[in-house]
């Protein structure tokens, strides 16, 4: 069965692993998911896409710039509706 996309979502993700299982899940319930690993990537790739429809941000994103300052340079000049998720300790 084809799904058509009707909402973009940008996956800010660290983790690889992670981020496949997520994106995976996400277009399974036909979402068109664009994943990014850093901060830096992410205001990078929403810069270069208008059809961004929702932000799922990891606030931890190791080294380089925080998912909160991510989000900040994002939201600074375009609004967005954006979702902060936090793993666990120990996972």
């Amino acid at each position: 069965m084809s799904m058509k996309y009707s909402k973009t979502i940008l996956l800010v993700e660290d983790e690889s692993l992670i981020a496949k299982i997520e994106k995976k899940m996400l277009e399974a319930h036909g979402y068109n998911t664009i994943v990014a690993n850093t901060g830096e990537a992410a205001i990078d790739i929403f810069r270069k896409n208008n059809a961004i429809d929702l932000i799922l941000m990891d606030i931890g994103l190791g080294s380089g710039i925080d998912g909160t300052e991510t989000a900040g340079i994002i939201l600074k000049d375009h609004e967005v509706p954006l979702l902060f998720f936090i793993k666990p300790y120990g996972s």
